[in-house]
């Protein structure tokens, strides 16, 4: 009677292992401390079970998943999550494919998942799906009578005549050095649009993106925004575990961690708690320029006459127009107020009264920066930028405004941060004016840019303000300001 029981006991623990990935970490656990559930556990355990029901009825599904580190993800989406798919999608003879930054992080994904296969406990649920004979690379093997492939590779690695019933994206960014790098995200933008993103295979896929956010342009950013943008980009669900979620849970993990763990942590990681955390990542750049502190004007009710100007900063080359998120062309209009209270201090206000901007091709930018000038009238003078790959624009321009206003060349220094260390302390002290009639159309991406400058997506209108308050305070970073 008692067997029968343990029988019984046993076969209804397998069923539930084949039908649920939950039921299959325990069942198929490898190490050697005992597997710690969390609410994030069952909470993607339950939605890759989901996942799986959906493909097997034809249906897509498209996850962003994150999750602190150390709390587990890629032993549920890497390692166990593939393995379970494999088996119990078997008579399907499913394609996988799994990346990441590295070569060798997928690499380990990849054996482990075949190890997973290989053992007893596997092999109790799904007999004979295990890799085949020969499949002794890790970077791609199949499964035992199937004519399915798993290729485990990392970003830019050979993926091209490969397909992808599940693609399983695991840390795509491996440290701050690649995070911070505009280069290394456009790289990973890149590879997976291009290179997995087109590997998916019909008539329906699962694609999984799970990471511990570490910017807010990194590749879950760049897909929040291209859903945004394009209603016929892929609808991506998100999964986000914080460590800490008001209202609803003090410490994600307490299974696993004490909270003495998590505030260390904070204390330790200051502004990258909020990324690797709290799971969305805040600019590092935004305490620069105090935004806070800019002063909004609905009205000229005190608003000082200064000679203005305006200040262009251009996007023309081809580089900057044809790539997925383009540079901006940025025209700033405004005055500085300079005094002197003594004891060898200058203080200087900048007043801002009119913004535009525009991505175009240079016909079309001209004619903006022409139709701007008139509206200008001759008074205020045009500075734009005349070094580089600008020097050309800027003979055009001077020759398309040619009796129309006085045309200056700017040649700040190409260091962003040393063009705009002296608008720093004008932020700092509440001195940075903005007529808000003149500038509201584009003031929440102009204030958007110095927020987040050095590390946003762009800073063109932080350059047109440098390009206009440079050439009206007559300052290139050496008088001391407050």
């Amino acid at each position: 009677m008692a067997i029968s029981k343990r029988k019984a006991k046993l076969e209804k623990a397998r069923r539930l292992a084949r039908g649920s990935l939950l039921a299959f970490l325990r069942w198929c656990w490898w190490m050697p401390h005992p597997l710690v559930v969390g609410r994030h556990t069952r909470a993607i355990c339950d939605r890759l079970t989901r996942a799986s029901d959906e493909w097997r009825d034809g249906k897509s599904t498209f996850l962003l998943i994150a999750v602190p580190f150390r709390h587990g993800k890629s032993d549920i989406v890497s390692r166990a999550f593939p393995a379970w798919f494999l088996g119990r999608n078997a008579d399907r003879q499913p394609d996988v494919i799994m990346s990441g930054y590295g070569i060798s992080l997928v690499r380990g994904f990849s054996k482990r998942v075949k190890r997973i296969m290989e053992g007893p406990r596997y092999q109790m649920l799904f007999p004979g799906a295990h890799p085949a004979r020969g499949s002794n690379k890790a970077e791609e093997w199949q499964v035992e009578g199937s004519a399915g492939t798993v290729v485990a590779q990392g970003f830019g690695g050979a993926v091209t005549g490969k397909g992808a019933h599940l693609l399983v994206i695991d840390d795509y960014c491996k440290n701050r050095a690649e995070a911070v790098s505009s280069i290394f995200r456009n790289k990973t933008w890149d590879a997976f649009r291009n290179d997995l993103m087109t590997r998916l295979n019909a008539p329906a896929s699962i694609v999984i993106v799970c990471a511990t956010p570490w910017h807010v342009d990194d590749l879950r950013g760049r897909i929040r925004k291209a859903m945004e943008e394009d209603p016929s980009f892929p609808r991506f669900e998100e999964l986000n575990f914080p460590a800490t979620k008001p209202g609803e849970w003090e410490y994600l993990f307490p299974e696993r961690f004490s909270p003495e763990w998590y505030d260390a942590q904070r204390a330790s990681l200051r502004k990258q708690a909020a990324a690797l955390l709290d799971c969305e990542p805040i600019v590092e750049g935004g305490n620069r320029f105090a935004t806070d502190r800019i002063v909004i004007h609905h009205d000229m009710k005190g608003w000082p006459k200064l000679r203005e100007g305006r200040g262009w900063d251009l996007a023309s080359s081809a580089k900057e127009r044809d790539k997925d998120d383009p540079d901006w062309t940025w025209g700033i209009r405004a005055g500085v107020r300079t005094t002197h209270p003594g004891a060898g201090l200058v203080v200087r206000e900048l007043w801002i009264s009119s913004m535009t901007a525009c991505r175009a091709e240079a016909t079309e930018r001209n004619e903006l920066i022409r139709s701007t000038a008139l509206a200008d009238g001759p008074g205020v003078a045009q500075h734009i930028e005349a070094f580089g790959a600008y020097k050309d624009a800027y003979t055009q321009l001077r020759d398309l405004l040619r009796g129309v206003c006085t045309v200056r060349p700017s040649r700040l220094p190409g260091d962003k941060a040393a063009k705009l260390a002296d608008l720093e302390p004008v932020f700092e002290a509440g001195n940075v004016h903005v007529y808000m009639p003149g500038c509201a159309r584009f003031f929440d991406e102009w204030r958007s840019q110095f927020a987040a400058f050095p590390d946003g997506a762009h800073d063109d209108a932080c350059d047109a303000t440098a390009v206009i308050f440079h050439a009206l305070a007559g300052t290139a970073g050496s008088t001391m300001l407050i």
